[in-house]
């Protein structure tokens, strides 16, 4: 652990109602004052696990009393692990980390920490980050899976560099070593190219996708005497490690486009206006060899000015990544459920989980005119992050009132 990062630690039971609705945090706003902290779980031992936290310095304030100090940060860190009927708290606790701003400043924080959770169990764990010199806070609950020895929490992926990879995307050509405490015999790796459509919109029929990672190529990678795997990645698509072929269960790391999750080539701004277009303005636009042109004149044409088409370009497309980021599974983030109505609406007003399922509510808590939408999590042999929308024709109206704001040069913002 870096010298100028001080971790005091203390652990006290926290006097906390584990409700089964629970609030959640989507960061959907791209600036220094917004917190993005990164998470990972890791299943080091037969009694406890790891959880990694990653923050940007960029996000969080650096400050001091007087002159002769040094500039520091300090993040507070809570956590309350608790089983899968929300009714045991097994472990909880708080940490400060404290941060100096020295000459060189560093560009992120890393730390872990081991906390009590028995193998053979599932459960959640609730987290709450607080920048204390600024009194901003992020929080997520992320579910624990150390019954089913396939998935992701049993490995941990790092990079050539050996640092930890926190997402599930990797890029062309990307070299990667595997770490497992309990699986460390040989995996079977998956290369699959499966295409999937976008969202439908929400009042339409719900597309159901057929997983297929059968008749695929199947290699046998073995762990070496460290317990470590090195493999390369494929160039394009997704692969599939898995303990057993003979099942479909496993873990997956997708190749969506270069730059991932970020949009850096201009023909990849041309798909995510489909949620916008008609059929035969989408067919023109795809069929334009100028990407950038075909955008930008689709923009200009729906904007009384170049000032307010940037200004659509900029808000549209910064939800799109944003829905990369944060609702990705074997679809680019854009296209699922999640990412369709963050997209055309805006960030929700309020989000709460359950067990198996998030509610979005555009307006006031509590207003029967509210909108509300549900996703409920879908089982997926690829990622646990598939959200399917429960789909209502009463949503037809409020779709098409935002689609014909964009189309007519206004960024849609439902509160």
């Amino acid at each position: 652990m870096n010298q100028n990062i001080f971790i005091y630690i203390f652990f006290s039971l926290l006097l906390t109602d584990c409700t089964i609705a629970k609030p959640v945090n989507y960061s959907f706003q791209d600036n220094k004052n917004t917190l993005h902290p990164q998470f990972l779980i890791y299943h080091h031992s037969e009694t406890t696990s790891k959880l990694y936290f990653q923050i940007l310095t960029e996000e969080i304030l650096y400050s001091r009393v007087n002159v002769s100090e040094k500039f520091s940060s300090k993040i507070k860190l809570q956590f309350v692990a608790y089983n899968e009927s929300h009714k045991e708290i097994i472990d909880s606790g708080s940490f400060i980390i404290s941060d100096k701003y020295l000459r060189n400043k560093k560009l992120k924080i890393d730390t872990n920490f081991s906390f009590l959770f028995p193998m053979s169990k599932t459960g959640f764990i609730d987290l709450n980050v607080l920048d204390i010199n600024r009194n901003r806070e992020f929080y997520k609950t992320i579910r624990i899976d150390k019954l089913n020895d396939f998935n992701r929490q049993f490995f941990l992926i790092k990079d050539s560099s050996n640092q930890l990879l926190y997402n599930d995307f990797f890029f062309k050509g990307q070299s990667i070593l595997i770490q497992s405490e309990y699986n460390n015999n040989s995996l079977f790796a998956k290369k699959i190219n499966n295409s999937f459509p976008l969202s439908p919109p929400p009042f339409s029929k719900s597309y159901q996708p057929i997983f297929k990672s059968n008749n695929t190529v199947c290699n046998e990678i073995n762990f070496n005497s460290q317990k470590l795997i090195s493999f390369t990645l494929p160039d394009e698509g997704f692969v599939f490690f898995q303990l057993d072929t003979l099942n479909n269960q496993g873990f997956t790391l997708f190749n969506f486009h270069e730059g991932y999750p970020n949009l850096i080539k201009d023909k990849h701004l041309i798909s995510p206006l489909r949620y916008l277009t008609t059929k035969e303005e989408f067919v023109s636009l795809v069929s334009n060899s100028d990407s950038k042109l075909a955008v930008d004149k689709y923009w200009l044409s729906k904007a009384s000015s170049k000032e307010r088409a940037r200004n659509l370009i900029r808000m549209y497309y910064s939800r799109v990544e944003f829905a990369n980021k944060l609702f990705s599974c074997h679809l680019e983030g854009w296209k699922t459920d999640r990412g369709l109505i963050s997209i055309i609406f805006g960030p929700p007003s309020y989000v709460t989980n359950n067990r198996n399922s998030e509610t979005w509510i555009y307006g006031d808590e509590n207003n029967i005119n509210s909108l509300k939408f549900i996703f409920e999590n879908k089982m997926n042999p690829f990622s646990s992050n598939d959200f399917k929308l429960k789909r209502n024709y009463a949503y037809k109206n409020p779709w098409y009132r935002a689609v014909d704001s964009w189309r007519n040069g206004k960024v849609y913002l439902l509160k």
